[in-house]
C-alpha cells in the first residue's frame, strides 16, 4: 500500500510540474524539419507560431490542421522542449507519377491526390497520361488509375525493370501500356498479373535485351502466359 502511495504522488508530481513547465515556457526557436517541396516560410506563416509565444496559450492541434492542410504536407508533428525549442516535423507526400495533360503538368501520390510541380524541383517518377489535371487538384478515383496505381506500385519492386519506364497509360483493350525511358519502345502489359509479367519482363530484359539491345525492339507485349511477343 506504501508502494502504491508513492507512486500516485510521483505521478501527481510529474503531471504538477509538466503543468508549470508548460505555463511558463516561452518559445525561444521554431525549427522545421523534414519539408523539400513545402517552403519553411509558407509552413511557418501557416502555423501562425511566434518566438515569444508561451507554450500554453498555443493550441497544437489547430496548428497541426491548418499545416496538414498544405497540398505537400501529409503529417504534421508538434514538439516543445523545456527551453523553448519548438520543433515542427513534416512527412510530405511522395509522388506516384508525374501527370501531363496537354500542356500542364501535377504531381499525382499513390491515393490519387494531385499535388503542383515545384518548379526546379525533379523527382524520379514515371509520366502518367490519360488523366485530367484539375483547377481544384481533385482526387482520382478511376479505374483507369487504379489500375495506373497497382502497376507502378508493383514496379518498384523491380528496380531494373521500374528504372527503364519513361511513360505509362491505360487503354481499355490493352490495358498498361509503357513507351521505355530509352528508344520509346512499346510495352504492354495488360490489366493485372503486373507481378508475373513484371519479372517475365525482368528476364526478358537481362536474357533478351542485354544481347540484342533496346533499339532492336518496337513493341514488347506480356500478356500472354508462358511466352513474350516481339517486333522487331
Amino acid at each position: 500500500m506504501e508502494h502504491l502511495f508513492i507512486t500516485l504522488l510521483l505521478v501527481a508530481g510529474a503531471v504538477v510540474a509538466g503543468w508549470y513547465l508548460n505555463r511558463t515556457v516561452v518559445i525561444s526557436n521554431i525549427r522545421v524539419e523534414g519539408n523539400q517541396m513545402t517552403h519553411t516560410r509558407e509552413i511557418l506563416e501557416t502555423s501562425s507560431v511566434k518566438e515569444g509565444m508561451h507554450a500554453d496559450s498555443i493550441r497544437y492541434l489547430e496548428i497541426i490542421s491548418r499545416v496538414e492542410a498544405l497540398p505537400w504536407v501529409e503529417k504534421a508533428h508538434i514538439t516543445v522542449s523545456p527551453s523553448g525549442q519548438m520543433r515542427i516535423r513534416i512527412e510530405e507526400a511522395e509522388p506516384l507519377a508525374l501527370l501531363r495533360d496537354r500542356n500542364r503538368s501535377a504531381w499525382v501520390t499513390a491515393s490519387g491526390i494531385q499535388l503542383p510541380v515545384i518548379l526546379g524541383t525533379e523527382v524520379d517518377v514515371p509520366v502518367l497520361y490519360g488523366f485530367r489535371i484539375s483547377d481544384r487538384q481533385d482526387t482520382l478515383v478511376s479505374g483507369e488509375f487504379s489500375t495506373a496505381r497497382d502497376f507502378l506500385l508493383a514496379a518498384r519492386k523491380y528496380p531494373e525493370v521500374y528504372s527503364a519506364i519513361g511513360e505509362v497509360m491505360v487503354t481499355v483493350d490493352e490495358g498498361v501500356v509503357v513507351l521505355t525511358a530509352e528508344n520509346a519502345v512499346r510495352v504492354t502489359l495488360g490489366h493485372d498479373q503486373f507481378d508475373d509479367r513484371l519479372r517475365t519482363w525482368r528476364a526478358f530484359q537481362s536474357q533478351v535485351i542485354s544481347e540484342k539491345g533496346i533499339t532492336a525492339m518496337q513493341s514488347i507485349d506480356f500478356r500472354y502466359r508462358g511466352q513474350v511477343v516481339t517486333r522487331e
